[in-house]
Order: structure tokens, then C-alpha cells, then sequence
């Protein structure tokens, strides 16, 4: 399992979609994308690679439905 920061995130998966680490926090919180809270506050992404590609469909249908 993977930890990803939001922008780390966004820059892997999303690298020129102008999208901000906020819709990435907001997605972990609705619980569309795997993620955590840190002790500190932060939040992180998790990475399963098993379930990688299920996460990125999802991703891509939720913003296509947004006119994305």
C-alpha cells in the first residue's frame, strides 16, 4: 500500500487537470477515493495497486457526470 499526498496524487494520476488537493481531500471525505488522516491533520491517499484501476474508473465517471 502506497501513501500519497494530494498533490502527489493529482501529479501522478491527474498531472494537467488544474484540479487542487482540495477535490482530493473532499473525495477521501466522501469516501469515493481511499485515504487518511494524519495525527497532524494532513491528509494522505492510499495506493492499493490491486484496487488501482476500480479507483481510477470511478474517478473519471465522477467527473465526467460533473462535465469535467
Amino acid at each position: 500500500m502506497r501513501k500519497l499526498k494530494p498533490q502527489a496524487y493529482l501529479n501522478e494520476f491527474y498531472p494537467s487537470s488544474g484540479m487542487c488537493t482540495k477535490t482530493v481531500i473532499n473525495w477521501i471525505k466522501l469516501n469515493k477515493i481511499d485515504g487518511e488522516k494524519t495525527h497532524t491533520g494532513r491528509y494522505l491517499v492510499l495506493i492499493d495497486p490491486k484496487k488501482q484501476q476500480g479507483n481510477v474508473k470511478n474517478i473519471v465517471k465522477m467527473m465526467k457526470a460533473k462535465g469535467m
